[in-house]
């Protein structure tokens, strides 16, 4: 029998960057924002699509004994700039980490509480009425192996780990 891994611990180079979406998404552990200088480890590390809040992800990233997984949130339906794909291409190529992009949903940005509608959207089993989260299921199916890879290859070693316990209400990366 295989040991349970770890909740994935969750940060965000700022404030609104989706940090608590994408915990939302691995039922992981919202660290909120962190430490630029790389002294708190995530596993997965948040930003907008900006070119300066993708310049400090990578940054910080870098400063990190263990590069996370590095994910860019859509601040909006209209297309990515040219500066912040170029950043993302050398991004997935120097950090040696997978770059993963979510999206923007506007059905999330309409709610008061987006995070109950997004994981009612990717867990539900009824797809036809939460249609428009389909590309956050395709989002999460990238993640959950690369953060799981993450965990199994490396441990934490920021000073969150006494915060590491599971939480019994909910299975540790729902795949349902």
């Amino acid at each position: 029998m295989s040991a349970v891994p770890r909740r994935p611990v969750v940060g965000g180079i700022a404030g609104g960057v989706g940090t608590t979406t994408v915990a939302h998404l691995l039922d992981g552990i919202d660290m909120g924002v962190i430490e630029a200088n790389g002294s708190q480890c995530v596993d997965v590390l948040v930003t907008r699509a900006t070119a300066a809040a993708v310049s400090w992800a990578i940054a910080t990233a870098q400063r990190m004994p263990v590069r996370p997984v590095l994910v860019v949130v859509a601040g909006s339906e209209a297309r990515w700039p040219s500066v912040v794909e170029r950043r993302l291409k050398m991004a997935a190529a120097n950090l040696s980490t997978p770059v993963l992009r979510l999206p923007w949903f506007s059905p999330l940005a309409a709610s008061d509480n987006p995070w109950d509608l997004l994981a009612t959207g990717v867990f539900d089993a009824d797809r036809k009425t939460y249609r428009w989260a389909e590309p956050a299921r395709k989002f999460r199916e990238e993640l959950v192996p690369a953060v799981l890879a993450l965990i199994e290859r490396e441990p934490l070693t920021a000073d969150s780990d006494s915060e590491l316990e599971p939480n019994d209400e909910h299975p540790v990366m729902r795949v349902s």
